[in-house]
């Protein structure tokens, strides 16, 4: 896949140069030129690994500004000092100081998290009432999203199916579009891998991985047309299953 949006890229600059500036304004940066637009998006796919991840910051960061605009109004400052002080550990333990995390609260009844490529997490407000604001259970989740950055899911899964929809469609509602790619979720695969991630990175920064369960637990006894994750659920494997896969790493270890 990213051969192919790589010569996409290439054939835009050489036939089309015209797209290139509602590709940036679809990306959040009016202010870039389509060169510098092309040049840092071909350093996300070709580049070396430090070049690449701070393309991937980049673009992150971009798409970061149009995904807030979709959650009007602002959480109360303690939701959000918990979640900047939670993700302040998980980031420490990361080890890496090429990687920087945000971590940002949104209002939405959807009780959900969501990461985007680059080191950008949100969490919606509703997930933190659900687990009543239990730091091992926000560790945990935020824990899980940090695995899907990472890993790389975000950065595939973003460019993979948001960026190249919206070449091929002329999308100008970057917001909106984001939400919908997100909350389409990831493959059983990567979900259950960014589960052990999320335990595992709750417990490096000195949480109780075991709150894991019950984080998925909390998600399981909610009804999903009510909270606004029937989506989120038809994609995502069974939280049986989940909670099941977790409860054997955590035996394991």
């Amino acid at each position: 896949m990213p051969g192919i949006l790589i010569l996409i890229i290439v054939l835009i600059v050489l036939f089309n140069p015209n797209i290139l500036p509602s590709l940036g304004s679809w990306l959040g940066g009016r202010s870039r030129q389509p060169v510098q637009q092309a040049k840092w998006m071909w350093s996300l796919f070709t580049g070396t690994e430090d070049e690449q991840i701070r393309a991937e910051q980049d673009f992150g960061q971009e798409c970061a500004q149009a995904f807030k605009k979709q959650f009007p109004g602002s959480p109360s400052h303690a939701a959000q000092e918990l979640v900047e002080n939670i993700g302040s550990r998980l980031a420490d333990s990361v080890k890496d100081p090429r990687r920087e995390f945000r971590f940002t609260v949104v209002n939405s009844t959807l009780s959900n998290a969501f990461a985007l490529p680059g080191g950008f997490v949100f969490i919606t407000g509703s997930l933190l009432e659900l687990c009543k604001r239990d730091r091992n259970e926000i560790a945990f989740l935020l824990g899980h999203e940090i695995g899907h950055i990472l890993r790389g899911h975000a950065k595939d899964h973003m460019t993979a199916n948001a960026l190249l929809n919206a070449i091929m469609a002329r999308l100008p509602a970057a917001g909106q579009m984001l939400r919908q790619v997100i909350g389409k979720g990831y493959s059983r695969t990567l979900e259950l891998e960014a589960d052990q991630e999320g335990a595992r990175w709750a417990a490096a920064a000195g949480f109780d991985a075991r709150a894991s369960i019950n984080a998925l637990k909390h998600l399981a006894q909610i009804s999903p047309d009510a909270s606004g994750l029937s989506e989120y659920l038809s994609s995502h494997p069974p939280i049986s299953e989940r909670i099941r896969e977790l409860e054997n790493s955590l035996a394991r270890r």
